[in-house]
C-alpha cells in the first residue's frame, strides 16, 4: 500500500528489517529521528552498497528470466533472501527508503556510455536509473546505489566539475553540457565521469537529465535490459559488492563472468578463476554471501553465460 504521508510503499517494520540487514548505526535508526542531512544520506548509501550487491544473477540462474520492479518483491529479494539486484531494483528500492524518511527525492533515467568491448561504442538508450536528492539547504545530489564497480560511493553534488575522491585513487565528478551526436535543440545533460588516477583522462559512465521518470518508464526500460540480447546484462554475469569498515568503504569484490577479483582502492587482484558452475556457485556463497537454490542453479543450463558443468 502507498503511504500518503511518507510517499513510500515501505512500512516501518520493513525499514527496520532493512536497517538491520545493512547494519545502519544505532544513531540513525528510525526511532532516533535522524536529521535529513548529508551525513545521514551518505551513511545510508555506504551501508546499502556494502550489504546489497549489484548483481544480475536472476537473468542467468533462473528458468524464466524476470526482474520485478515491485518494491515488495525487491524487499523480499534484498532483505529476506539476502540478495542484490541491478540498477533499477537498487535505486527504486533506495528511493522508497529515502521517501519514507521524508527526503526530497525523485528518480530519473540515464543513458550509459559504452567504450566498445562486446557492445558498440557510444551512448545507449535509457538503460540506467539514478536518484536526485535535494537537502533542506537546497543543495542537490546524485545518489546512485546501482551502477556497480565504478559507481559513486557517496552523494555527488549537482555542481559541474567538482572533483571528489571515490575509492582509493579514483576520482569522480559531474559535467554539464551537450553530448556529441545530439541535435542542437537537445538540452544539456549531466554526465557522471570517473578516472582511476589524477593523471588519466576522464571516462564518461552515464548521462542524465533532470526530468522525473515514473514507474511505467522504468518498466519499459526494464523490459529491454532484462530480455534483449542486445543488452550486455543478458549475456554476461556480473556481481559487485563494496567493502566497508567504520571509516567507510575501502574496497570491492567483483565476480565478472568467471573471475573473482578484489580491489582495495588500487589495482584489482585476481583471487579465483571459476572453470565450472559448481566452482562459481560456491564462489558466490563464499565471497558474496549469496546462496542459490537448486532450481536457480539448474536454470543456467544452456545459457550463453553458463560455465562447463
Amino acid at each position: 500500500m502507498f503511504d500518503s504521508n511518507t510517499g513510500s510503499v515501505l512500512s516501518a517494520e520493513q525499514i527496520d528489517g532493512y536497517f538491520r540487514h545493512i547494519h545502519v548505526p544505532d544513531s540513525y535508526l528510525r526511532d532516533q529521528r535522524p536529521e535529513l542531512d548529508i551525513t545521514f544520506l551518505s551513511t545510508l548509501q555506504s551501508c546499502h552498497l556494502s550489504r546489497v550487491p549489484y548483481e544480475n544473477l536472476a537473468l542467468h540462474y533462473a528458468e524464466n528470466s524476470s526482474i520485478s520492479l515491485d518494491v515488495a518483491d525487491i524487499y523480499g529479494k534484498v532483505v529476506v533472501d539476502r540478495r542484490g539486484g541491478y540498477c533499477m531494483e537498487n535505486n527504486i528500492f533506495f528511493y522508497h527508503v529515502l521517501r519514507f524518511f521524508g527526503f526530497q527525492v525523485y528518480l530519473t533515467g540515464a543513458r550509459l556510455h559504452r567504450t566498445g568491448d562486446s557492445q558498440p561504442s557510444g551512448w545507449s538508450g535509457w538503460e540506467h536509473s539514478v536518484n536526485i536528492v535535494t537537502l533542506p539547504d537546497q543543495q542537490r545530489y546524485l545518489v546512485d546505489v546501482g551502477y556497480g564497480g565504478n559507481g559513486p560511493t557517496a552523494p555527488l553534488p549537482l555542481t559541474p566539475n567538482v572533483t571528489l575522491r571515490n575509492l582509493g585513487t579514483q576520482e569522480v565528478r559531474l559535467s554539464y553540457d551537450q553530448k556529441p551526436n545530439y541535435h542542437s535543440i537537445q538540452r544539456n545533460l549531466w554526465t557522471y565521469q570517473f578516472r582511476n588516477t589524477g593523471d588519466q583522462p576522464w571516462v564518461s559512465a552515464y548521462a542524465f537529465t533532470e526530468i522525473e521518470f515514473t514507474l511505467r518508464d522504468f518498466e519499459v526500460m526494464n523490459f529491454f535490459t532484462s530480455r534483449s540480447p542486445d543488452c550486455f546484462l543478458t549475456s554476461r554475469l556480473l556481481v559487485v559488492k563494496f567493502l566497508r569498515r567504520d571509516d567507510g568503504i575501502y574496497g570491492k569484490l567483483i565476480l565478472d563472468h568467471d573471475r573473482v577479483k578484489k580491489n582495495l582502492g588500487g589495482k584489482s587482484i585476481l583471487i579465483q578463476t571459476c572453470t565450472t558452475e559448481e566452482e562459481r556457485v560456491n564462489a558466490l556463497e563464499v565471497h558474496f554471501g549469496i546462496r542459490l537454490a537448486k532450481e536457480e542453479r539448474s536454470g543456467i543450463k544452456g545459457r550463453i553465460s553458463s560455465l562447463t558443468c
